[in-house]
């Protein structure tokens, strides 16, 4: 996708990974270090932005909204959370939907 020119990634999901207790076992099993956070490493080679834990996007339609974060800075960290907000084209604002990430 990263390669297509897909910049932003959601998903309701926990993570991108499988859950740790797969990649326990599957390092377990080979021994390698690569199948640790194997999602988050995607945007090593191009930048892009992951979000997950996302709520409410099955009150999203297909295609006419967009998305906004408005994320709260943490010094020192390289990563954090995020209010998450998609606007609708078709709807007044106070409609907005509120997809959290911030869990």
């Amino acid at each position: 996708m990263i390669e297509q020119g897909v910049k932003v990634v959601g998903t309701d999901a926990w993570s991108w990974d499988a859950p740790f207790k797969f990649t326990a076992q599957r390092f377990a099993k080979d021994q390698d270090p690569s199948i640790i956070w194997e999602g988050h490493k995607a945007g090593r080679e191009a930048a892009y932005w992951q979000m997950e834990k996302l709520h409410n996007l099955e009150a999203l339609p297909p295609f006419g909204f967009t998305v906004i974060c408005f994320p709260v800075k943490i010094k020192g960290a390289g990563a954090g959370w995020t209010r998450t907000v998609a606007m609708l084209q078709d709807r007044a604002i106070d409609e907005a939907v509120v997809m959290r990430d911030d869990l």
